[in-house]
């Protein structure tokens, strides 16, 4: 049996208990306040122990002077519940952490911190793991960008990043599965006492979560400039003036993001927003439903006449109703 370097000196103390009162044991443990304060509630340390247990059992006595020092009060809760600080009001979310300054957030975009990751000492699957558990993820930031005369065919463009995993996370509880369709200012540093750092307009790409907990693990970033490709998600609006939606029909999804060219100088947007007013049962949602914002159109690489967004299925409404009911005369 193994026993901590506590339990060890219990049994020393155990040992020397038969021949030393309980009251000197606990007095050269505690000091005589302590004392006190045990012998009024011993069994908040374990269950079910009393003042007069350790009073008559040395050995025990021994044991709590070993186990349970009293440096500090116990904590007393206050009778009003409502001075405690409740969890729920905190904001799960620091709205201040990633916004980015004003130029940026007019552009609507965020920023990310990484730094350089050695590629001998932090390469390779032991050593990544290695960072994971540190709470680091490892990933590459690759890519042409020509604003900064970097061609993706040189070997100095790829480079081994490794991103705080706070970092990520943040980004991931408030854009969920839309991650990867942002675009970040990510500023690497080449180690952690570097201040300045060097700014990389990218977009996250490859995001490997873990198969049980669906922690991000491994997140490559690509460099973006105006005009590059990149994939928007499409959300529903005015799903109430359906009448297929409003009888419980919904869009059963064939493609959740589409490839848009941002123009330069134009703010890039979180979504695109895909028209449901007057979806009947068994439409099929194409391109003409998408409502694009000024400077921003498909990608030429999309098919307009056969992308698809999905098909709408569920019970009929009120107007395909009257259409295909029987005429009657009178």
């Amino acid at each position: 049996v193994v026993f901590s370097m506590a339990q060890r000196l219990t049994w020393r103390q155990i040992g020397a208990a038969s021949t030393t009162g309980t009251s000197s044991i606990l007095c050269r443990a505690f000091g005589s306040s302590n004392v006190s304060m045990l012998s009024l509630d011993p069994s908040r340390f374990v269950s079910g122990v009393t003042a007069e247990d350790l009073e008559k059992n040395p050995a025990m006595a021994a044991y709590f002077a070993a186990n349970f020092p009293l440096d500090e009060p116990p904590r007393v809760v206050p009778h009003d519940i409502s001075e405690l600080e409740d969890d729920r009001t905190k904001p799960k979310l620091d709205e201040g952490a990633g916004a980015g300054d004003v130029a940026q957030q007019a552009m609507n975009i965020r920023t990310l911190k990484a730094y350089h990751r050695c590629a001998l000492t932090e390469n390779g699957t032991i050593a990544c793991n290695r960072l994971r558990y540190q709470r680091i993820i490892p990933g590459l930031l690759y890519g042409s960008d020509r604003t900064q005369n970097i061609l993706s065919i040189s070997p100095e463009s790829k480079v081994f990043v490794k991103t705080p995993w706070n970092e990520i996370q943040r980004e991931l509880k408030r854009y969920h599965r839309s991650f990867e369709g942002r675009v970040y200012d990510l500023t690497l540093f080449e180690n952690e006492e570097d201040t300045e750092g060097t700014v990389h307009r990218v977009m996250p790409r490859d995001v490997q979560r873990h198969p049980t907990d669906n922690k991000a693990y491994c997140v490559n970033y690509l460099r973006y400039f105006p005009g590059k490709p990149i994939h928007l998600p499409i959300v529903y609006i005015n799903e109430e003036e359906s009448s297929a939606m409003k009888r419980g029909g919904f869009i059963a999804p064939i493609s959740r993001t589409l490839e848009c060219i941002v123009e330069e100088g134009v703010p890039i947007p979180e979504h695109l927003e895909l028209e449901c007013a007057g979806a009947r049962f068994k439409e099929v949602m194409r391109m003409d439903r998408i409502i694009f914002p000024d400077g921003v159109k498909a990608s030429t690489n999309v098919n307009k006449d056969t992308f698809l967004v999905g098909t709408v299925f569920g019970k009929k409404g009120s107007d395909e109703d009257e259409e295909t009911a029987t005429p009657t005369t009178a």
